[in-house]
C-alpha cells in the first residue's frame, strides 16, 4: 500500500549567513573522506535524549571510524545540543541506556581487545568493566539497572602436533600449522579465527568479578541477542542445536542468571528459527524473531509473540503484513504494542503492531539505508515515550537523524549540509516494467547524471544487488552516484528474488537460482534502452556477490547483449560455495537443498564456471582476498576459464579485503576500476586498462543450451 512521503525540516547547522551559493561540482571520489553517517540511534528511557553512532571515513588510517554522541531534544523532536561521549579510538558499538537513563553501556576496544564499558553522563569518562579474552557482545542492562549480561567467546586450546623437537635457541622454524576441526573456522567479518564457544556472561555494571554462567566446548548460545526476565531472575537466549546439520534451527531457552551451571529450560519447540528475544515490560509476553521451517529458498523472518514459558503458543504478531523485518522489535512501554522495521518495495519503515488484533499503523514512512557503498534497504530505528528516531533516507546524501515525536513533523540533523552545498546531486527516478518470462510487475530506479539532459544519450549500467533475498531502494550510494558522475545512467532494480515485495515473490528463485531473475532484469533492459537519453549500443552490466552471480549467467546466456560486465565477489561454482564459504551449512541446506554428491547436475546447472564456454563479453572481476563468504578461489577458476578461452578478462584482487570490500580505498578501487573498463571498451582513453591483445580469432560461444535458453535450470528441487 502506498504512504506519503515524509516532509523533514533539516537542520542545516554552520550554514548561517547570506553568503553566494558557491559554485557546484559532480561527486569525485576524493568526498568519500568528507562523508558521514548516522548509525545506531538509540531514545533514552525518557524520550527526550539519542544516542547515535556518528560514521566517518578517516583518510590518514584509511579505515570507517564511529563515534558515540548524544543529541538533546526540544519538544518538537529538533536537536537543541549535541557532543562527542566515546571517541573514535575506543571504536565504541552496541550502545545502550541504562534503565534510569544516567548511564550508557557499550563494547568497546581496550588494550587491543573489545570489553564492555560503562559510561556515567554525570562524570563521562568511560571505563572497561570487563577484562581478559572473551570478546563480549550484546551487553544488555539488568531490570534494575544493576547488572550486566552479555554473551562472550570463551578461547579453548589450540591443538598442536605432537612430538616435533623442541627450537633450538637462535634457530629458526615454519609457523605452526592450523589444526582445523571446526567447519567455522573462520567467518567473513573475522577472518580465522582460533577455537572458542560462545558463552552466557553477567558482570556487576560497578565493576567486579565477571560470572560465567555457561561452559563447555561448543555454543552455548547463539550471540544474535539475549533478553532479562522482568524480575531480573534469568536469561532467555537463542540455541542452535546444530548449526552443520541444522543451520536454520534455533530455539529460544531460559537460563539462570546467578547460578553458573544450573539446567536451562527449553521455551520454544517450533521447527525453525526462534532469535533476538525481546520481553515487554510488564513481563508477561515474549516476542522475537524468526522464521517457521521451510523447504523455500527465503526462510523470510518474522515478529512472533509467546509467554516466556516453556512451550507456550506462538503466534505471528502481524499475521497481514507478509514483510521481512529488519531488527528485532521494540516493545510500547504499556505492553500493548510494538514497533516493527520492515522492507517494504526498497524501502523500510517503522510500524506499530497491536499485540492483540495485530492491526498495522505506520509511523515512520521512510527510513534510510546505512550501508552507503550500495543502495540497500535497511537502517535502523530506536523508540521510548513517543519519540522515535531513526536513521534518514537521501537520494543524494548518506543517512543522517531522524527524529519524530507524536504526530509533528519529522526533524532531520544532517550531517553533510554544508558537504551538500558545493555538490550538483544525480538524480534518482522509479521505472516499473513488465517481465518477460511471466508478466510480472518489476520495480526499479534509475540514477541520472548530474546535468542530465533529455536529448543527450548516455552509455546504461544495469547494477544487479547480491543476496539474492535483500533489496535496492532509491537512497545514495558511493557507488551509483561515482557512476552517474562519470557519465553513466544507472539502472538499478529488484527481480523476483528480492525482499520487500511478499514472500512468494521472495521465494519464486526457489528451486532455480538463476533462473527467471534473469528475464526479469533483461526485461527492464529492454525497456529503458528504448529511452531517448539512452545508448542503447553502450549497455554494461554488473553487480557483487549475488548480482555477480547473475551478471556472469546473463552474458554467458545472452553472449551479445553488453558491450562489458563486472562480476565483484561472484559465485561460480556451488561446490565450491557449499564447502568452504563461512556459511556453507545455510547454502547448502537452504538454497541447493541437496549436498553435491547427492545432486551433482544441479550443481552444474547454477553454477556461472559451466557458462564460461558461451561467454564472449569483456569481463572485469574483482573480489577481496580475504573474502570469506565467497571465496576468491571461485573468481580465479573463472578468470583461468576465460583467459584460456581467449575472453578479454581481468582480475583484481584487493588484499585484505573481506566480502563488504575492505577499506575505505578499496571502496574506491572497486567502483572507479569498473568505470575505467568500461570507458575502455567505449573508446574513451584510460590508462588503467590498455586494450586486451586479441586473439587469433573471437571465441566462439559454447554449444546452444537448452535449459539456459528457457530461462529456467532444468533441475528444481
Amino acid at each position: 500500500m502506498p504512504y506519503p512521503r515524509p516532509l523533514a525540516l533539516v537542520l542545516a547547522l554552520g550554514l548561517a549567513g547570506a553568503a553566494p551559493a558557491p559554485a557546484t561540482r559532480p561527486l569525485q571520489p576524493a568526498d568519500l573522506w568528507q562523508l558521514q553517517q548516522v548509525e545506531s540511534p538509540v531514545v533514552a528511557p525518557d524520550g527526550r535524549r539519542v544516542l547515535f553512532t556518528r560514521m566517518f571515513f578517516d583518510e590518514g588510517l584509511d579505515r570507517r571510524q564511529a563515534e558515540l554522541w548524544l543529541a538533546h531534544l526540544g519538544d518538537d523532536g529538533a536537536v537543541i545540543d549535541r557532543r562527542l561521549l566515546v571517541p573514535a579510538a575506543l571504536a565504541p558499538r552496541e550502545a545502550s541506556f541504562s534503565p534510569d537513563g544516567g548511564r550508557i553501556a557499550f563494547v568497546g576496544q581496550h588494550l587491543g581487545a573489545p570489553q564492555v564499558f560503562v559510561l556515567e553522563l554525570s562524570d563521562p569518562v568511560p571505563r572497561p568493566i570487563t577484562s581478559g579474552e572473551v570478546e563480549p557482545q550484546g551487553p544488555v542492562w539488568s531490570p534494575d539497572g544493576r547488572r550486566i549480561a552479555f554473551v562472550g567467546r570463551v578461547p579453548l586450546p589450540v591443538p598442536r602436533v605432537e612430538g616435533v623437537p623442541p627450537r633450538p635457541r637462535g634457530a629458526e622454524r615454519a609457523p605452526e600449522p592450523t589444526i582445523v576441526t571446526d567447519l567455522f573456522w573462520r567467518t567473513d567479518a573475522a577472518g580465522e579465527r582460533k577455537p572458542g564457544a560462545h558463552h552466557l556472561f553477567v558482570v556487576e555494571a560497578a565493576g567486579g568479578p565477571t560470572l560465567q554462567l555457561t561452559a563447555g566446548s561448543r555454543d552455548a548460545v547463539d550471540p544474535t541477542g539475549i533478553a532479562w526476565t522482568a524480575d531480573g531472575r534469568h536469561l532467555i537466549a537463542s540455541v542452535k542445536p546444530d548449526p552443520v546439520r541444522q543451520p536454520s534451527e534455533s530455539d529460544l531457552w531460559r537460563f539462570d542468571a546467578s547460578r553458573p551451571g544450573a539446567a536451562p529450560v527449553r521455551l520454544t519447540f517450533r521447527a525453525g528459527s526462534e532469535l533476538q528475544p525481546v520481553i515487554s515490560p510488564d513481563g508477561r509476553w515474549l516476542a522475537f524473531t524468526g522464521a517457521e521451517a521451510t523447504r523455500d529458498f527465503y526462510p523470510m523472518p518474522e515478529a512472533w509473540i509467546t509467554e516466556p514459558q516453556s512451550a507456550a503458543p506462538i503466534r505471528r504478531v502481524a499475521p497481514a503484513l507478509d514483510r521481512p523485518v529488519a531488527q528485532p522489535p521494540i516493545w510500547r512501554e504499556d505492553s500493548g504494542a510494538l514497533f516493527l522495521l520492515h522492507h517494504d518495495r526498497g524501502l523500510t519503515r517503522v510500524v506499530e503492531v497491536d499485540r492483540e488484533t495485530g492491526a498495522v499503523a505506520v509511523q515512520v514512512p521512510e527510513v534510510g539505508g546505512t550501508r552507503l557503498y550500495l543502495p540497500s534497504a535497511g537502517g535502523q530505528f530506536g523508540y521510548a515515550r513517543g519519540t522515535f528516531a531513526f536513521t534518514t533516507a537521501h537520494p543524494d546524501r548518506p543517512a543522517g537523524l531522524g527524529i519524530r515525536r507524536g504526530d509533528g513533523t519529522p526533524r532531520v540533523l544532517d550531517l553533510n549540509a554544508r558537504w551538500m552545498v558545493g555538490i550538483t546531486p544525480a538524480r534518482i527516478e522509479e521505472v516499473r516494467g513488465v517481465s518477460r518470462a511471466d508478466g510480472r510487475e518489476i520495480q526499479g530506479w534509475l540514477m541520472l547524471p548530474p546535468g542530465h539532459r533529455p536529448g543527450r544519450r548516455h552509455p546504461l549500467i544495469l547494477d544487479i544487488h547480491g543476496g539474492p533475498n535483500t533489496d535496492y531502494g532509491p537512497v545514495f550510494s558511493l557507488t551509483h552516484a561515482l557512476y552517474a558522475a562519470a557519465g553513466y545512467i544507472v539502472l538499478f532494480t529488484n527481480p523476483r528474488g528480492s525482499i520487500g515485495y511478499g514472500r512468494a515473490f521472495a521465494n519464486l528463485i526457489t528451486g532455480a537460482y538463476p533462473g527467471q531473475d534473469h528475464d526479469d532484469l533483461m526485461s527492464m533492459v529492454d525497456a529503458v534502452a528504448r529511452r531517448p537519453d539512452v545508448d542503447s549500443r553502450q549497455l554494461f552490466i554488473g553487480g557483487g556477490s549475488g548480482g555477480g552471480v547473475l551478471t556472469l549467467n546473463a552474458i554467458g546466456r545472452e553472449p551479445g547483449k553488453f558491450r562489458g560486465a563486472v562480476a565483484l565477489r561472484p559465485v561460480t561454482d556451488w561446490v565450491n560455495q557449499v564447502t568452504t564459504a563461512d556459511l556453507a551449512p545455510f547454502f547448502l541446506d537452504q538454497w541447493m537443498g541437496a549436498p553435491p554428491w547427492e545432486a551433482p547436475q544441479r550443481y552444474l546447472d547454477r553454477s556461472p564456471l559451466m557458462l564460461s564456454g558461451r561467454i564472449t563479453t569483456p569481463t572485469l572481476l574483482i573480489t577481496g582476498e580475504a573474502d570469506f563468504r565467497t571465496p576468491i578461489a571461485q573468481t580465479e577458476m573463472m578468470f583461468g576459464a576465460l583467459k584460456q578461452r581467449g575472453v578479454d578478462v581481468v582480475m583484481i584482487r584487493l588484499p585484505g579485503a573481506n566480502h563488504g570490500m575492505g577499506r575505505p580505498s578499496q571502496w574506491l578501487q572497486s567502483i572507479l576500476a569498473p568505470i575505467a573498463f568500461f570507458d575502455r571498451l567505449r573508446g574513451v582513453r584510460t590508462e588503467a586498462f590498455p586494450a586486451a591483445t586479441p586473439p587469433s580469432s573471437p571465441p566462439p560461444p559454447g554449444p546452444p543450451d537448452a535449459s539456459a535458453a528457457a530461462g529456467v535450470p532444468p533441475q528444481r528441487r
